[in-house]
């Protein structure tokens, strides 16, 4: 049997004592997960999966929507611990988990990473971000199909308003068409705006876009007489580059899931 590493051997003689993780290598990590998973149960254990995982995605983004989680990962022949049908690097994985869970033990890494999500959540929602983003207008907006000889495209307009105290340089939007009593969009799309020479308090520029794909370019929908178009602000860039809004919406949505996965 491989001698279990000092940190998980002491203790372990100490009457009460959790467990804790050993990153100083990859043969003690596993060694002290092997200890950590004897004394949880299976909620438990799946809470520190949910907590492991999230706090590799961290700096690993890749790693949180596939392959099983760190707790659990096995030793692939010569490559280290395997995800899925590839592998992750032993020491970088550890480089990126050890600052965070070296010395700490299941219970420590659960509540600590719970009261951080529960202030990170708590930030972003007391923020009022229809009154920052709401700077930002969208004006007029149309859908409509232009024909050129006998070839018709679809096009997209409105104008774009900084109706707020400081210039911007690029502007994030999301562009939905949509028929009234229609529950699904014909189409939608994620679009970036840049502006040359930024736009200045009470601005406006005109937006044409003519080479949509996807959706937008379905025949069937130059027929469409009550189409809607909504062309939503979900984030815009100063002066500076800083973006208004730190994270995206999509973030908020994976911190408040992860945080429930730990209750």
């Amino acid at each position: 049997m491989k001698r279990l590493s000092l940190t998980v051997l002491f203790c372990l003689l100490l009457a009460g004592c959790d467990p804790v993780f050993d990153t100083s290598s990859w043969e003690a990590y596993q060694q002290s997960i092997a200890a950590i998973n004897a004394k949880l149960s299976n909620d438990d254990s799946r809470r520190l999966d949910v907590a492991l995982k999230y706090l590799l995605s961290e700096s690993m983004p890749t790693i949180m929507l596939r392959g099983p989680l760190p707790s659990g990962v096995g030793v692939g022949p010569g490559l280290g611990p395997s995800v899925g049908p590839s592998a992750v690097n032993p020491v970088l994985m550890l480089r990126q988990l050890g600052p965070k869970i070296h010395g700490r033990s299941a219970a420590e890494i659960i509540t600590n990473l719970s009261l951080k999500l529960d202030a990170d959540i708590a930030a972003m929602e007391a923020r009022k971000l229809d009154d920052v983003l709401g700077t930002v207008e969208v004006l007029s907006p149309s859908y409509y199909w232009r024909r050129s000889g006998y070839i018709a495209q679809p096009v997209i307009e409105f104008s774009v308003r900084n109706s707020g105290p400081t210039p911007i340089s690029r502007v994030y939007l999301r562009m939905v068409l949509t028929t009234p009593g229609r529950s699904v969009p014909w189409a939608g799309q994620a679009f970036v705006q840049e502006f040359k020479g930024g736009l200045e308090p009470r601005e406006k520029r005109q937006i044409n876009l003519q080479a949509l794909y996807g959706g937008w370019r379905d025949p069937q929908l130059q027929y469409l007489s009550n189409a809607e178009l909504k062309v939503v602000v979900t984030n815009f860039t100063n002066a500076n580059g800083v973006n208004v809004v730190a994270y995206d919406s999509e973030r908020l949505e994976l911190e408040r899931k992860v945080r429930a996965e730990l209750k």
